[in-house]
């Protein structure tokens, strides 16, 4: 049988020629390693030899590229081997490079099937749990057994520097304003409707997560504290393959997850698809001790999420020649059923035990709904000169949909029902996107020149319907049912230069977006200051620069510095008022202006084991959500712009494999966080605070084909928000793993948050408001999953290999 890859692999590397006196030269030895139908080879295995004798040898890692040290003797002969399963091995002879020009060009290199196929070969690896790849930091989740049987926003919390707060919030090295990407695309999506899409994709269905702390031109403004990437898994092999894996979870409430992932590939034509899902219910348990005016209101709520959460894909690529590539790919998220909170909250003077009143509130969300739809067309050029043009275009569709019954039932101190309403909200959001995107890059005067363009057309419509429900019937409320659609339009593009000069890599870039937008309301609006329309049309210029050193192959020294847009979200430019109880409420700000930073990033790797890393930004109009007081008895959530924030920060990561057994990964973060604020013109805050969050993981190899793993977190007192300072908490994980049936399937069991220490506890206060929040949410389970992977036909490579020239938005060409 023919073997056709569709994935490639970039023959690249660095050979130190030393010299008898003087300091080492670097020679660059460049080739393509191609199969017969012209498509890359991943994964393969080179051997340098000197006159027969072999001197230097190694195998291609994950990104494809390699290294080999050695001194070089102009006297002598030279022949590079290059072989990878399944093909016959090619042997190309050379003389001494050339230290002049310092390169050695190979071209393109073919490998030709071996005359004896194999029906099917096991290729494992044991990826590294922390790697390095461009100064960006990757995190494999099959390195990890506690990562497992979870769901993409629980995987992120495992990622390094990266923090999943009680609200869900994701912050990167205790910064918020992080942007969050699906093999290279933005989601469109953000605040409750972003973390409802990762809480629908399993981590049985993602590679890795990559961690971008200082993104260059190329990549979209947005995202202040960086960018997180993560990456959904892919096959190279050829035939029909696939994974399932099936689970439980116990904490609260019996969940069940499933996995299907299937691919079939055949010389130009590659077809894969997924799905995935979680059924079962959620516990959540919060509330806050608030004193307000004198008085004190005591809550606390039990909030059962009855929704179940499916996701799945669809996709196609197909090899027009050695050249050209064209895909499509489908996706499809799913959020459905019920759900219900009961908040009880007693009220008295502040200071005493006495309670005066309460207040039982019930919210029965006895309909919520969640489609998301996404198409995406592809198409990728590249030559063997280097020129690389990619160009996809997006079309998608968000709909989502609740139906709320809340009643508020206030009691005196001895029982006796004093008021009893009862509130119906209808709500329904719709968000349509479109986007193009042209990426271009090609080698010039002896640098990688890249330039593109990208125009993307948002839409979002949001129906609020708030009724009042008596014997007599419902009766529309007019203050609080209102409509709002925002359009939203932006147009970039970007250049971006990189050039090698001996040991020093250089590389600059300029990108440029304008953002035109229009917001209406179909009613006029107390809370939007009785305005109907807001339109806004502004242009801002993001450079970035960074220099890279390095001075021995072991080391690596990099500076960037980049500025960064953190732009409103959808609805929290939406004036609704959404009402928690009679109590309190959150409403939209259809006035918030985008945050804007300026971030700089020195950093040191150690032959990718140690990370060391030191960052400072400066954002302006600082944009968070805020509690503040109403009408003296209330609060508010409302995103405002406060101020300014500075942010430092230290971070370590370390990998350490004392024994062959045992390995070890530890990630550590110190940060300080400078707030200068303002609620109002009488209200100024000016609030530090240094903080720090350490994770450390160890994996065992046993006997008898176990594999353990022991995860610990510990996050300090921090500042997140304005002003919410939040308790030191932490959590351990134990897993463990046993391969079976020839490492095809794999039983874990994983006991994770096993002290119940993953608790939220933060205080705030300002100008008489003093609020004490509580929260946990179902972090300590039991979690039980078998994984079974099948293949018919050639295997060439794992699963999860990627190439080194994968382009931005992740897929395998």
């Amino acid at each position: 049988m023919k073997i056709a890859l569709v994935l490639f692999f970039l023959l690249s590397g660095c050979i130190v020629l030393h010299a008898q006196q003087g300091e080492p030269d670097v020679i660059i030895l460049k080739g393509e390693v191609n199969d017969q139908s012209g498509q890359r080879v991943p994964f393969t295995s080179v051997n340098l030899f000197e006159e027969g004798k072999r001197v230097g040898s190694f195998i291609g890692t994950r990104e494809g590229d390699f290294q080999v040290l050695y001194h070089f003797l102009i006297t002598k002969r030279y022949e590079l081997k290059v072989s990878s399963i399944g093909y016959d091995s090619l042997s190309v002879k050379f003389d001494y490079p050339d230290s002049v020009l310092r390169t050695k060009g190979f071209g393109e290199l073919k490998l030709m099937p071996s005359a004896n196929e194999l029906k099917e070969v096991s290729v494992s690896a044991s990826p590294k749990l922390i790697e390095m790849n461009e100064g960006n930091i990757i995190f494999n989740v099959a390195g990890s057994i506690s990562a497992q049987g979870s769901n993409a926003l629980e995987l992120l919390g495992k990622a390094p520097g990266v923090f999943v707060g009680s609200d869900d919030a994701v912050s990167l090295n205790g910064k918020s304003g992080t942007t969050i990407l699906i093999d290279g695309r933005q989601t469109y999506l953000s605040g409750k409707e972003l973390t409802d899409l990762l809480k629908s994709m399993s981590s049985s269905d993602i590679k890795s997560i990559e961690i971008i702390s200082s993104p260059g031109a190329k990549y979209d403004a947005s995202g202040t504290a960086g960018i997180i990437n993560i990456k959904t898994l892919k096959s190279l092999n050829q035939g029909f393959n696939g994974a399932i894996t099936s689970g439980v979870n116990y904490g609260v409430f019996l969940r069940n997850t499933e996995d299907l992932t299937l691919n079939y590939r055949k010389n130009k034509l590659n077809i894969y698809g997924g799905y995935n899902h979680f059924i079962g219910n959620y516990s959540y348990l919060y509330g806050s001790d608030r004193i307000q005016e004198g008085k004190f209101y005591n809550s606390f709520t039990d909030d059962v999420d009855k929704r179940s959460k499916m996701s799945s894909r669809i996709g196609a690529d197909y090899a027009i020649n050695k050249n050209q590539t064209v895909g499509v790919l489908l996706r499809g998220n799913f959020i459905f059923g019920g759900g219900i909170t009961d908040t009880k909250t007693t009220i008295g003077v502040a200071g005493t035990d006495n309670i005066d009143q309460s207040l039982d509130a019930i919210n029965d969300y006895y309909h919520q709904k969640t489609e998301r739809y996404n198409v995406n067309l592809n198409y990728k050029y590249e030559d063997t000169l280097g020129r690389v043009l990619n160009f996809d275009v997006d079309f998608g569709d968000f709909t989502k949909s609740a139906g709320n019954l809340q009643s508020n039932m206030y009691a005196n101190n001895v029982g006796e029902v004093i008021s009893d309403n009862l509130y119906r909200s209808i709500n329904a959001i719709d968000i349509s996107l479109k986007a193009l995107k042209l990426d271009y890059s090609t080698k010039l005067w002896n640098g990688m020149l890249e330039t593109g363009a990208k125009y993307s057309s948002v839409g979002a419509d949001n129906n609020t319907r708030f009724l009042k429900v008596e014997s007599a019937g419902e009766s529309l409320d007019p203050t609080r049912t209102n409509r709002f659609v925002y359009k939203e339009r932006i147009t970039s593009g970007y250049v971006n230069y990189k050039k090698d000069i001996a040991k020093w890599q250089f590389q600059g870039g300029l990108r440029v977006e304008n953002l035109s937008s229009e917001g209406k309301l179909d009613n006029k609006s107390v809370v939007s200051g009785n305005i109907t329309s807001t339109s806004r049309n502004y242009t801002n210029l993001f450079p970035f620069f960074g220099v890279t050193v390095k001075p021995s192959a072991l080391h690596n020294f990099s500076l960037n510095y980049s500025r960064r847009i953190d732009r409103p979200a959808y609805q929290n430019l939406n004036p609704f008022i959404y009402l928690l109880d009679e109590l309190s409420y959150w409403q939209g700000n259809p006035f918030l202006k985008p945050q804007l930073s300026h971030k700089g990033l020195l950093q040191y790797v150690y032959n990718s084991r140690t990370i060391v890393g030191l960052s400072y930004t400066y954002t302006s109009d600082l944009s968070v959500e805020v509690t503040d007081t109403v009408d003296k008895t209330k609060i508010v959530m409302v995103p405002r712009n406060v101020g300014v924030q500075q942010h430092l920060a230290l971070s370590l990561v370390q990998t350490i494999a004392p024994f062959s057994w045992w390995n070890m990964t530890f990630n550590g973060i110190l940060f300080r966080i400078h707030n200068d604020i303002s609620f109002d013109a009488d209200r100024h805050l000016n609030l530090k605070q240094t903080a720090g969050r350490l994770s450390f993981q160890q994996s065992f190899k046993l006997p008898y084909r176990f594999n353990a793993e022991v995860a610990t977190v510990y996050n300090s007192r921090r500042l997140i928000g304005a002003n919410q300072f939040a308790k030191a908490n932490s959590q351990v994980d134990l897993g463990l793993q046993r391969n079976l049936f020839g490492d095809k399937a794999s039983m874990r069991v994983v006991f994770s948050d096993i002290y119940k220490g993953n608790k939220g506890s933060s205080i705030q206060s300002v100008d008489g408001l003093y609020l004490h929040n509580y929260s946990y949410y179902e972090t300590q389970q039991i979690k039980l999953s078998f994984s079974y992977k099948f293949s018919s036909g050639i295997s060439k490579g794992p699963r999860d290999r990627s190439s080194a020239l994968e382009s931005e938005n992740g897929r395998i060409k």
